[in-house]
């Protein structure tokens, strides 16, 4: 399986997730008369970061995914205070994917990747290290804290919304 098969559709499918479950969360913010700002800046403890900061790190994450593979990747202003603002934001992260050649991701699947941060640079041996070891359970770390996050608060959220089109219906 080619390495862009095993993230970019993934990344997007599950983008598409959050998007859903994030407009779950303003509809149950709405209905119970809940400030979104509360919402929205609500942590599982105190040490850990919002749901704002968590759309943003999973939206960035998708992005530095294939850009550290090879594909131009613009700059977003991490500026979203609104749940329409982090939908916009997911919608732009999806399209930015959708946009991404297959042969750049898939070229860089024995390539060595070199992943500048703050924390210092650290390196995977390849492409597909990088993706399997990194990318994809830092995306979902994140995926799975916004999601707790808005179960925490009560909006009724169940396996399916995070596994959404996932699964195929087997009719023998």
């Amino acid at each position: 399986m080619s390495l862009y098969t095993q993230s970019v559709p993934v990344l997007i499918k599950y983008l598409d997730n959050l998007s859903k479950i994030v407009q779950k969360g303003a509809a149950f913010a709405e209905e119970k008369g809940i400030k979104a700002e509360d919402v929205l800046h609500y942590r599982l403890i105190a040490d850990q970061q919002t749901l704002i900061y968590q759309v943003r790190a999973i939206c960035n994450s998708s992005k530095a995914a294939v850009s550290r593979l090879g594909v131009e990747a613009p700059f977003v202003e991490d500026n979203e205070q609104t749940f329409d603002d982090l939908v916009k934001r997911i919608e732009h992260a999806i399209q930015l994917l959708e946009d991404v050649d297959a042969a750049i991701v898939d070229a860089a699947v024995d390539r060595e990747v070199i992943m500048e941060t703050r924390m210092g640079n650290f390196y995977f041996k390849t492409g597909q290290q990088y993706i399997s070891e990194y990318a994809i359970p830092n995306f979902h770390f994140h995926m799975s804290t916004a999601y707790c996050i808005l179960c925490a608060q009560g909006v009724q959220l169940g396996a399916m919304d995070y596994l959404n089109n996932v699964f195929t219906k087997h009719e023998p």
